[in-house]
């Protein structure tokens, strides 16, 4: 439309409307777990629908009060720990899986790994608006796609790898970048400035997560509220004290002492971006819900050795951050949330082990996310509450004028839901430049897409060096770890970085593409940019998805297919799904498979009844 004919739609427009509303209020039920979190979460909605307003389940969402918790050897923890630790991109990581019933019958499936499929979709569907609009409130800001690195080796099997105060394997929390060098008085003599300039880019030095700098600083900050050197003094005009903050539950710290520190927030999860049942439910009355979800609540035991300057001449050697043991999952999960920042010099846990004229300083590192309370015994007494004591759902409640309501019902008394689901399958250990062709599901019908991505294993991520014998010294029980569970990736919310060709779908024994995607502008271009996308991402200067063909190239290797197009008469007809690819990386890889698939209900929008 030209510009013309805009300023005459706007003259012409009648700014009269009549109210369709009378009150919308949101209204929350309560988990009903009786504060027991070691296991699945259950939350029934009967009192919600009982209310006697039409509830708009589309703009529904969790608050889930979430502990997030340090313990360390430290003297003290302060300032020094307010980079070291956050969640991985997008506050889904807790949730493995979820399911759904409604008035009694299962309307969406429990399946695993809820949290990578809606990270890919998220990924691939929210805006640069959305970003800034919900992006805290969800604790999704994406992982910069050049910022990884992969340390395949330990300190015992490399002396002064300059990698492995970052973690073993594929690591990603690099939180600023580190382009000059601490100037101390005791050297005698200093390395030469860096800039980014004289550095190439492979370079970590000017290599850096802004994603995850962002998350942390979302969660972490200083409570100096007085007139202290070099403080901010904002929590003056913010809130009283962390008392205070609590009082209003934002992100606070409620402790902060020597060796410990404790951050109680909510984590607001809107039930759209985990499931797509809800986003397609119009304005309902009556319908009785139970929802069913397992948790990713973890915890972490970690070392730290810092990163040592030897006075003469100016070398630095390497320190190290490792896991000194596998993490605990509780809650059914499958994935790590946690992310832990390096540990190298101007890196977010430096502060646990500074920097130091040829001393090794070693700090044993415990950290955990628990819902409404400390979960693990590890941490002792060192328990913490958050002043919300369950999850909780809120869902709008929209109470219309008679007139209103009756139009609503009879254009519309009942409607017909199409929603999607997801299946998932696991392709285990693909070797190197080995080919595979793998039967992913016998049947699925009315099947909408496919995505693949790829994870390392454990013995993949770092793990072949330290099977044989374990490090010694300060580095003695080190342990590796699949990508899923370590706190150095951002796996979880973004896929591994490993390459897939000749890659192609075949459904029913006939092929999806005439050819094999071999390069990746073909995936990128002829799939990946239409998935989820506003208008299929057609519309030139109206779009959508936050994953560009840099970003897919670099990092966010999501392998996707649109399988929706067909005769009318194939629908609702089963067909076989088999996925074929050559592993293009020098490690052994699993890939994880969704397959979406459409379902639908009719609902009675008066009572909620499900008539089909």
């Amino acid at each position: 439309m030209s510009a013309d004919a805009v300023v005459l739609e706007q003259s012409l427009s009648d700014e009269s409307s009549v109210p369709q509303f009378v009150e919308k209020q949101y209204l929350y039920v309560n988990d009903s777990n009786n504060s027991n979190y070691s296991s699945q979460i259950v939350i029934d909605t009967t009192s919600l629908s009982n209310s006697g307003s039409y509830l708009g389940w589309a703009e529904s969402f969790l608050v889930m009060p979430l502990v997030l918790q340090m313990k360390t050897a430290a003297a003290a923890v302060g300032v020094n720990a307010d980079y070291v630790m956050a969640l991985k991109s997008g506050y889904w990581n807790m949730i493995h899986s979820l399911s759904v019933e409604l008035n009694n019958g299962s309307v969406v499936q429990q399946t695993p790994f809820v949290n990578v499929y809606s990270s890919f979709k998220c990924l691939t569907s929210w805006s640069d608006e959305d970003l800034k609009q919900h992006g805290k409130v969800c604790g999704f800001c994406p992982d910069t796609a050049d910022s990884w690195l992969f340390n395949p080796v330990t300190p015992a099997a490399a002396a002064g790898n300059s990698l492995s105060p970052n973690g073993l394997g594929l690591c990603n929390n690099r939180t600023s970048p580190a382009i000059t060098q601490t100037i101390l008085a005791a050297y005698t003599s200093l390395p030469a400035v860096k800039t980014e300039t004289t550095l190439s880019g492979s370079d970590t030095s000017v290599q850096y997560n802004k994603g995850l700098l962002c998350r942390l600083k979302w969660l972490n900050f200083s409570v100096n509220a007085g007139a202290v050197a070099g403080a901010d003094n904002k929590m003056a005009l913010l809130a009283k004290n962390t008392v205070g903050l609590g009082q209003i539950f934002k992100s606070y710290i409620q402790s902060d002492v020597a060796g410990n520190r404790a951050i109680l927030f909510p984590a607001i999860i809107r039930m759209k971006d985990v499931c797509d049942f809800f986003d397609k439910l119009p304005l309902l009355k009556g319908a009785a819900m139970r929802i069913y979800i397992n948790t990713n609540q973890c915890y972490c035991q970690l070392t730290a050795a810092n990163d040592t300057q030897v006075a003469t001449g100016g070398v630095t050697v390497a320190g190290n951050l490792a896991l000194r043991s596998a993490p605990i999952i509780l809650g059914g999960g499958g994935t790590n949330p946690l992310q832990i920042a390096s540990a190298a010099v101007g890196q977010g846990s430096q502060g646990l082990v500074p920097l130091a004229a040829a001393v090794t300083q070693v700090d044993d590192i415990e950290v955990g996310v628990s819902v409404v309370r400390t979960q693990f015994s590890q941490f002792g007494a060192n328990t913490y509450s958050c002043p919300i004591t369950s999850v909780r759902l809120y869902c709008p409640a929209y109470t219309m004028t008679p007139q209103a309501e009756a139009k609503y019902l009879s254009m519309m008394p009942t409607k017909k839901i199409v929603y999607e689901d997801f299946f998932q399958y696991s392709i285990p250990n693909i070797g190197t430049a080995q080919d595979f062709n793998v039967l992913v599901s016998n049947g699925l019908a009315n099947l909408k897409s496919v995505v693949m991505m790829g994870h390392l294993p454990q013995a993949s991520n770092g793990g072949a060096a330290i099977t044989a014998a374990a490090p010694a010294g300060d580095y003695a029980g080190s342990v590796a770890s699949s990508t899923l569970l370590s706190p150095f990736s951002s796996t979880g919310g973004a896929p591994d970085p490993v390459a897939v060709s000749n890659f192609n779908i075949q459904l029913s024994g006939k092929n999806l593409f005439n050819q094999n995607k071999q390069y990746d502008y073909e995936v990128f271009v002829e799939q990946l940019q239409q998935s989820n996308q506003l208008n299929g991402g057609k519309t030139t200067g109206l779009a959508s998805g936050l994953i560009g063909e840099e970003d897919f190239s670099n990092f966010y290797r999501y392998y996707y297919a649109d399988c929706s197009r067909g005769l009318p008469g194939e629908e609702g007809v089963s067909r076989s799904i088999q996925i074929q690819g050559r592993n293009m990386s020098d490690v052994s890889v699993d890939y994880m498979v969704f397959a979406c698939f459409s379902r639908e209900i009719v609902l009675d929008l008066r009572s909620g009844a499900r008539l089909e």
